[in-house]
């Protein structure tokens, strides 16, 4: 996949849950004081929705793109590598694998079977940063709760700054716990039009700004540790 499949894919995935959200919003313009009031909190869940499944599709396809080009390990940022054999760290913390010489005679000797497991990583290092790159499903994980935080640890995991999108995330948090609150039937206020329009201006925000900032780091190889 290259930049302009790439881009091709994002923005189209945009655009749908933009006109979604654009033409809800041009029907509230239209509506009465009384529905307008009800309107303003569903659309607040949905605007969340939108978020939550644009941020999970645009990482999954980032990641996706980077497992298409076949990359060894040796050949990209750490942090990607160390999602590649991220079960494989698992394991090495895994008190329930043992040595296989003194798994009867010490089984309860910790330190001697965590080191036997480390050994074992180590065994097969050469392998490992000859290894493709290949970051199985899961990795990104929104946790089904999109926040500032959620969205700088995808960065940071994708191997990008996790500030990258500091300036478009400020109302996220509050959007979060305002659909949060709403979904679970705790929040019964009225959305006045200037909250409701500060979370409208966040959702259209983080999507146009998360593809800049994928498409750019995608366009630039940043995933690799040499671009030259």
């Amino acid at each position: 996949m290259n930049p302009e499949e790439f881009l091709t894919q994002v923005e189209l995935e945009r655009t749908w849950r933009e006109e979604e959200i654009r033409s809800l919003n041009n029907i509230m313009e239209k509506s009465d004081d009384i529905s307008i009031y009800m309107m303003r909190r569903a659309v607040i869940c949905l605007l969340y929705a939108h978020i939550e499944g644009f941020v999970k599709f645009s990482f999954n396809l980032y990641i996706d793109g980077i497992n298409k080009m076949e990359l060894k390990c040796n050949e990209v940022k750490p942090i990607l590598a160390a999602a590649v054999y991220y079960k494989d760290f698992l394991k090495m913390n895994n008190p329930d694998i043992k040595n296989r010489i003194f798994k009867k005679t010490l089984p309860d000797d910790s330190h001697l079977h965590r080191i036997f497991r480390y050994e074992e990583f180590f065994e097969k290092l050469s392998d490992v940063m000859d290894g493709k790159i290949f970051i199985a499903d899961g990795y990104v994980n929104t946790e089904s709760n999109v926040g500032k935080e959620i969205l700088q640890k995808l960065l940071y995991q994708v191997g990008l700054s996790h500030t990258s999108l500091d300036q478009v995330i400020g109302p996220l948090t509050r959007l979060k716990n305002k659909r949060n609150d709403i979904s679970h039937g705790v929040d019964k206020a009225k959305v006045e039009y200037e909250e409701y329009k500060a979370y409208y201006d966040c959702s259209i925000n983080i999507m146009t700004e998360l593809i800049m900032v994928l498409f750019s780091a995608y366009q630039r190889k940043d995933f690799l540790i040499n671009k030259d």
